[in-house]
């Protein structure tokens, strides 16, 4: 097989044609420290191993391009580089991040946890099955959060007094209240205790 042309494509990719014919958009920097050109002969195996350094290399920057904007876990990138790439690119652009330190989930975690229970004023509970979703593995998840520091009460006086201050003496406020607390996963009874102690007070 003969490399009969290679043409600009996308932003760093580049068309190469085998023996006339389109054969796939291939990393302009791979393709160049490769030594092909056109008029190369080219293996099957050489191709093959030609597109798999490309699809590695992509999914590589496509990962830390997706890291400049945020923090990810491992299964958010894999999710996010699966539509494009396939398992053995994805495979390796993970390890690699893991090496550099760039994608680790205990970090991701620790840093998603304090968004959970001090910004979004999740409870405790909620922040694991959150950090869970997100393809943290669960024991991790309850460590992390065990360890802050939280009263759960505080976090419920905070947003019924931000967002539902009539609670505790208009009966349709108090409903609303008491559903959306219940969203955040703090526990029924606590949520009793607080909005009768501020009727009493």
């Amino acid at each position: 097989m003969i490399i009969t042309d290679i043409k600009k494509s996308k932003k760093r990719l580049s068309a190469v044609y085998i023996d006339g014919e389109f054969f796939n958009d291939i990393d302009s920097y791979i393709l160049n420290i490769s030594g092909f050109s056109v008029g190369s002969e080219v293996s099957g195996a050489e191709l093959k191993l030609l597109e798999s350094k490309s699809n590695n290399r992509r999914a590589y920057s496509r990962a830390l391009y997706f890291l400049r904007f945020r923090d990810y876990s491992e299964k958010e990138m894999q999710n996010k580089l699966k539509l494009d790439f396939t398992d053995d690119a994805i495979e390796n652009a993970i390890k690699k991040l893991k090496e550099q330190k760039l994608l680790d989930d205990e970090k991701f975690a620790s840093k998603y946890a304090d968004v959970l229970i001090f910004e979004k004023k999740f409870s405790k509970k909620m922040a694991v099955y959150e950090l869970t979703k997100k393809g943290i593995d669960k024991q991790i998840s309850e460590n992390i959060v065990d360890n802050i520091d939280i009263d759960e009460k505080d976090q419920i006086r905070d947003l019924i007094s931000r967002k539902y201050k009539d609670a505790y003496n208009n009966e349709k406020v108090k409903r609303r209240a008491i559903a959306f607390l219940q969203r955040h996963g703090y526990k029924i009874h606590d949520i009793f205790d607080v909005i009768n102690n501020l009727y009493e007070n």
